[in-house]
């Protein structure tokens, strides 16, 4: 049960961020609140616990960026997302007004889809006649730029955008322990954005006091056996502040020193303690994410779900992906209760062994 009272006993240091995630073949483990300018983390030394061949350490190294972008009518999650087994690219199209979710995915070689080293004017994309997705960051001057299409998909509508999202926001920047010295890198921030999506060739405008997005630029050695819990939304307040949050349980060891879980508004990141999500009622029925401290409490309702499952003798999937809307609150320092209703979000509950 949450506390009625904020306990202020918890504290997580954020730093000023190293130069690198790895120096000498120690990993920089912390939480900072700026880009990390050189991403090397296959110079960690023996990061598996053994002194496995580079081939093998780069094959654990499961590597992705991802965005979520909440428009007026529109929430796109959009991702590239490179396992060294497959890669996969997907647009998650869920819209607000019908409710109706439209995915767009294709699964396939790892080498015919890129995830850079960071954020610092660099190119993220996969490309095919049918499906696109181009990131390109420019961290240095403040922004990243967004266009994707998907076309010819059976029964689903052409869909293709074009957004400019801007960095006004700290950014939760981590580098957490699976182990002694095996990393869990990642950089979060939220921005406001602007743009457009033409949808079966008409177009929709999006402007900066309406629109936003999240980037997840993340990269970890996990272990064979992946699991983890995830919530996140973001959107703008009636007094039209910019807000949002991350929340994570994962497979990191002593999360109370290292997690990445933050509430941003008008600007700010607040890091916040570790966190649990229940679901009384399974996973297509009302989440509860709390803490110990007091300070989250909030419910998610899944309004539509995007599902994955394998079953092989060595690879496994269960994933779960729904987006839907978040009510609640967040307290930080007893100073801040920022409230969440209605805003348009998503969760996931993934395993994957592989």
């Amino acid at each position: 049960m949450v506390k009625k009272h904020l306990d202020t006993s918890y504290h997580r240091p954020v730093l000023s961020p190293p130069e690198s995630v790895v120096k000498q073949g120690k990993c920089n483990f912390g939480t900072f609140n700026k880009a990390i300018k050189t991403i090397n983390m296959l110079e960690a030394d023996r990061p598996l616990g053994w002194p496995a061949p580079a081939l093998i350490s780069n094959f654990r190294l499961k590597e992705w960026e991802a965005i979520q972008l909440a428009c007026s009518d529109w929430f796109f999650c959009l991702a590239v997302y490179n396992t060294k087994s497959i890669g996969t690219a997907i647009i998650m199209a869920f819209h607000r007004v019908t409710g109706t979710m439209h995915v767009y995915q294709h699964k396939v070689p790892f080498w015919r889809l890129k995830v850079p080293r960071g954020l610092g004017n660099t190119y993220c994309y996969y490309h095919s006649k049918r499906l696109s997705i181009d990131i390109h960051n420019y961290l240095d001057n403040d922004c990243l730029t967004l266009r994707f299409f998907a076309r010819g998909f059976p029964g689903k509508p052409d869909i293709e955008g074009a957004f400019t999202g801007y960095y006004t926001t700290t950014p939760i920047v981590t580098v957490q322990p699976f182990s002694k010295n095996r990393p869990l890198y990642s950089h979060k921030a939220l921005m406001p954005a602007d743009g457009s999506v033409f949808l079966d060739h008409k177009k929709c405008d999006y402007p900066i006091h309406t629109t936003s997005m999240i980037v997840d630029d993340h990269k970890g050695f996990y272990p064979y056996v992946m699991e983890y819990d995830w919530v996140s939304a973001l959107g703008f307040s009636s007094a039209g502040d910019l807000q949002g949050f991350n929340l994570t349980d994962n497979q990191i060891v002593d999360q109370e020193q290292y997690n990445e879980n933050c509430l941003w508004l008008s600007g700010q990141m607040y890091p916040l303690p570790p966190v649990t999500i229940n679901r009384p009622g399974g996973v297509r029925k009302t989440w509860h994410i709390t803490d110990k401290y007091g300070q989250v409490d909030l419910y998610f309702e899944p309004l539509a779900d995007v599902t994955s499952y394998l079953d092989l003798l060595i690879a496994k999937t269960k994933y779960h992906g729904p987006t839907g809307r978040f009510s609640g609150r967040i307290s930080v320092n007893h100073k801040i209760n920022t409230l969440f209703s209605g805003f348009i979000g998503m969760g996931e509950m993934k395993y994957v062994k592989l």
